[in-house]
């Protein structure tokens, strides 16, 4: 188990945004990414596709348009657009201010950090006349409740949802509540999007905060409960077997 930070990660180029993993495989990833973004206003992420990869972009402050050629879709804070295998797909900002993004891939897509994912605007790939889009754009907190679980917990997206590669639940603790997480046979990532926790493991001790990140490996477990005078909320996010 590793804790890092959205604020630590190794920058990379993709469009005009300032963009960064996170989670990824030249520190031990091998089934899933986390990528982080900050985009100002009129910046885009290039167009692309990830193959056999499936995508989960969480707006985290802000708001952007997801575009799929001349179609633009807007994406607000507190929302997700899944984007299956082979989806073309990008996000413009074109709003009066700044947007703040986190993105989970699997099965990790090393094109796009060598930069192979930053098409020149002439061959930017475009979806075919007639394509109807795969992609969802889902409100979290709509999610489907998840009943046993403490706080409001929601499946956001799931193989129910026609995912094959990836899944996302939000989870949100209210002041005392807690969980364990139980060992999963796959990668998996928490990351806190707003107030605090405290988490346990092997005798360790953290205090998280907002854009702090919790990167499972297979087998890991941790106990996380709520800290501070305000509800914490997550997002967790892992690869599918």
């Amino acid at each position: 188990m590793q804790i890092l930070s959205l604020e630590s990660g190794i920058s990379f180029q993709m469009g005009k945004g300032k963009n960064w993993r996170v989670v990824h495989p030249d520190m031990g990833a091998r089934q899933i990414t986390l990528n982080h973004g900050l985009h100002a206003p009129g910046q885009e992420f290039t167009q692309h596709t990830h193959g056999e990869t499936e995508d989960a972009i969480v707006i985290l402050e802000g708001e952007t348009s997801l575009r799929q050629g001349d179609v633009l879709t807007s994406i607000a804070a507190g929302e997700v657009a899944f984007v299956p295998c082979n989806e073309v797909h990008g996000t413009v900002n074109n709003t009066g201010n700044p947007m703040r993004v986190i993105s989970f891939q699997s099965p990790p897509d090393m094109a796009l950090y060598r930069g192979e994912r930053d098409s020149a605007s002439d061959v930017i790939p475009k979806p075919q006349p007639g394509h109807r889009s795969a992609v969802q754009i889902i409100t979290m907190t709509k999610g489907g409740p998840i009943f046993g679980k403490p706080g409001d917990w929601r499946s956001v997206i799931s193989a129910e949802r026609g995912a094959e590669h990836i899944a996302l639940d939000y989870i949100q603790l209210g002041i005392g509540e807690s969980f364990d997480c139980a060992p999963g046979q796959t990668e998996g990532i928490y990351v806190v999007t707003n107030g605090a926790a405290e988490v346990k493991a092997d005798n360790n001790h953290w205090n998280l905060k907002k854009h702090d990140v919790i990167f499972l490996a297979p087998g890991d477990t941790f106990s996380l409960s709520q800290s501070g005078d305000e509800p914490v909320t997550l997002v967790h996010c892992w690869a599918l077997a």
